[in-house]
């Protein structure tokens, strides 16, 4: 009788170890190393990957269950794509199923359609009676729509609402079809002009037509200032490796937020180029993932995710805007899309180029360390100058006033000055809602959320206050929940409050917003973003969506407020963030043939972070950053990885926050710069409690295998739904 075979299965559990089954006969010639199979798992069947076949057979006595089938519809993982998940599986310490499940696009099953609601014909509100306020409200609310208003923007209270009114008879829920999504292959545009680069440019490419030639892994940070042509440098690029026959990978932060990205790249790289990010439909998203599989498409445009692409001759990966903290995953698996494109350029021998004008603190690190190579693009194209930066101080625009004020008297100014030039302005401000807090002059509290340590933002359009954290909301208060004050203020202006001043200030103005109030349903954003480019928008004001990623030659006005909220945030990355944001919305400014104007507003006007952001000096701020990190063992000269514990019971929360800083101390106490058991900075988010645990080590690799251990050592202690591990944090928030 020939001996049973068996296959080691990675299945998406947060167990991190891998399942043993038996292949029968008749299955033994599919089952290789990167196939999709249905196995038995805990009284259930689920999807796993075969990870290793022949594997070592179990020790006697163990009973092994049979691997049912191969998950139809599912292709096989290639092993490209299987290597990297282990990395990711052994660096982020997850299970290796998890990873692979994080890479794989969902399953093939189609994708329910978006389900919308509308008010019956004839509808009366009577009905409700009198009580009825939050229903007769969400009725007025579906009522404003035309064509129903899509459930998946209606917030959880509100979605609770909606079963009653459709009993009774008020509204009416259906089914709409998904519009299609962005893909790169379809409606391609004439191709464009030919290019005529500038002489940085051309250097830039020389340097790289070096590598291109020569093969093999070979990494560049691409440094140059906002509009400088960096873009075109990768198109560039990109032509001459797929020109040798090899892959592109092309990763952005947002892929939304960029479409005049998706149009460049339908011109330039007709019938090679496919999109890969979340925001797809399931089905578009499976149908471009094969295509790349079956090697009909070896141009992919995408986001985090995108970096697990099956690109089997890798030449070539850019991460532009490679600072950008949306590479950066808030779930398990939490990697970095960034790191990972390293990792995948390096083990697959490709050229790695990574673009900014705000270089991440770690990468720019490594090129003054010399492993990586760095390129510099030194000015705009055109020879057009670079924005005009002031900065005003709200202390004495208050004081001159004698009262609050939202826009300064030298924004105010600029922006009717640029209006009547006919030209257009941004206007950024990093907090939606109309106020940010409630405040009682009584107690001197602010209305918290009842699950969060965190105050609601008061949406006026809504009348709701909302918590930003998890979703909560209740109408406005009429008294202090704190004293029992009947009087509450509102303090500091979101972006809903901006509009509605900009709107008084300048009759006649197109304005319009951007956040995530106003962009929920899909494609919202680029409509938007359309029309400010078709010039149908004046003044578009928003939050740092508006900051990256756009190219509008009209856009002669750039105002910031209250550009120095974030210098106070209890994060070590609070400089770099702010640094980033300013420099790169100040980017936004006379990327036309006219010059750009930036107002920065802040009530600390004098700090020197404001200061280096306004000249666009990035490496005077390294150097003044450096300082900070070197002094506080800190990123990029330390690894770090926060240990958050939660639970719903603070007492256990801070014993097993003890168990984990107890096991770390005794795992390698020499080796390690241990911070805590604390509370997080945001001590409650959902009604759990937050116990933070930071660790810091010179090396990466030593540091997450001693966090492992220690993890492995308080199993059985801990409930492991209560550990949040996150290697490489960019919030510790």
């Amino acid at each position: 009788m020939a001996e049973a075979r068996h296959a080691a299965v990675a299945i998406p559990v947060p167990v991190r170890r891998l399942f043993t089954y038996t292949v029968d006969s008749g299955l033994a010639p599919a089952a290789v190393r990167g196939a999709r199979v249905r196995v038995p798992f805990g009284g259930r069947q689920v999807i796993g990957t075969i990870v290793e076949c022949p594997a070592p057979a179990p020790d006697e006595g163990i009973e092994l269950k049979p691997i049912a089938g191969l998950a139809e519809g599912e292709p096989c993982v290639s092993p490209e794509v299987l290597d990297l998940t282990r990395f990711v599986a052994d660096y982020y310490l997850c299970s290796w199923g998890e990873a692979i499940e994080a890479a794989l696009p969902p399953a093939s099953a189609p994708s329910p359609p978006p389900r919308s609601v509308r008010v019956n014909p004839g509808f009366d509100l009577d009905a409700l009676g009198a009580r009825a306020v939050a229903r007769r409200r969400l009725v007025e609310k579906i009522a404003r729509e035309e064509g129903g208003l899509p459930l998946a923007g209606l917030s959880v209270t509100e979605r609770r609402l909606i079963r009653p009114l459709e009993q009774s008879g008020l509204v009416e829920v259906f089914e709409q079809p998904a519009a299609a999504g962005p893909d790169a292959t379809a409606s391609v545009p004439p191709p464009p002009a030919p290019h005529v680069l500038t002489a940085g440019q051309d250097e830039v490419l020389g340097q790289l037509d070096s590598a291109i030639r020569s093969g093999g892994y070979s990494p560049f940070l691409l440094y140059g200032a906002t509009g400088s042509g960096k873009t075109e440098v990768y198109f560039q690029a990109a032509r001459r490796v797929l020109d040798r026959g090899r892959g592109v990978l092309y990763l952005v932060p947002e892929i939304g937020l960029t479409p005049l990205l998706l149009t460049t790249v339908r011109r330039r790289f007709p019938g090679s180029a496919v999109v890969l990010h979340s925001g797809l439909a399931r089905r578009e998203r499976r149908e471009a993932w094969e295509r790349v599989l079956r090697g009909e498409r070896r141009f992919v445009l995408g986001t985090r995710s995108a970096v697990f692409a099956p690109l089997p001759d890798l030449g070539l990966v850019i991460v532009d805007e490679e600072q950008d903290t949306s590479y950066k995953q808030n779930e398990t698996p939490r990697y970095n899309g960034r790191d990972l494109a390293v990792v995948r350029a390096r083990e697959q021998g490709a050229m790695i180029i990574l673009g900014s004008a705000t270089p991440s603190m770690e990468s720019f690190g490594h090129a003054r360390a010399g492993r990586y190579s760095l390129l510099r693009l030194g000015g705009r194209v055109e020879c057009r100058p670079m924005p005009e930066v002031r900065i005003v101080d709200m202390r004495e625009e208050y004081q001159g006033e004698g009262a609050v004020t939202a826009l300064s008297r030298p924004l105010a100014d600029e922006l009717r000055a640029c209006l009547d030039r006919g030209d257009q302005a941004l206007i950024l401000r990093n907090r939606r809602g109309w106020a940010t807090a409630l405040h009682c002059p009584t107690c001197g509290e602010r209305v918290q959320c009842p699950q969060c340590s965190i105050a609601m933002t008061w949406h006026r359009a809504a009348r709701r206050l909302r918590c930003h954290y998890c979703g909560f909301e209740q109408g406005h208060p009429d008294r202090c929940p704190h004293c029992g004050g009947d009087e509450l203020n509102q303090l500091g202006e979101g972006t809903e409050r901006i509009e509605d001043v900009l709107r008084e200030m300048l009759p006649g103005a197109r304005i319009e917003r951007m956040d995530r109030d106003t962009i929920r349903r899909r494609g919202a954003h680029e409509k938007v973003l359309r029309r400010f480019e078709r010039r149908e928008i004046d003044v578009l004001v928003g939050t740092q969506m508006i900051a990256k990623g756009h190219d509008f030659p009209r856009v002669t006005l750039v105002g910031v407020l209250s550009a120095d909220q974030t210098l106070g945030l209890p994060d070590f990355r609070s400089s770099e963030r702010a640094f980033q944001l300013l420099t790169q919305v100040a980017g936004r400014a006379g990327r036309g043939e006219r010059p750009g104007t930036v107002v920065v507003q802040a009530f600390d006007a004098g700090h020197p972070v404001l200061h280096l952001a306004a000249q666009q000096d990035y490496e005077a701020f390294f150097d003044r950053e450096i300082q900070y990190r070197r002094a506080l063992r800190y990123p990029p000269l330390s690894a770090l990885v926060q240990i958050l514990i939660q639970d719903k019971d603070l007492v256990l929360a801070r014993r097993w926050a003890g168990e984990v800083a107890e096991a770390l101390r005794s795992t390698e106490p020499r080796r390690i710069l241990m911070a805590g058991p604390g509370p997080a900075p945001v001590e409650r988010i959902k009604g759990r409690y937050r116990q933070q645990v930071l660790v810091r080590a010179a090396g990466r690799r030593r540091l997450v295998e001693t966090v492992d251990r220690a993890i492995r050592a308080v199993e059985g202690k801990v409930p492991r739904k209560a550990l949040t591990v996150d290697v490489d944090p960019y919030s510790l928030l």
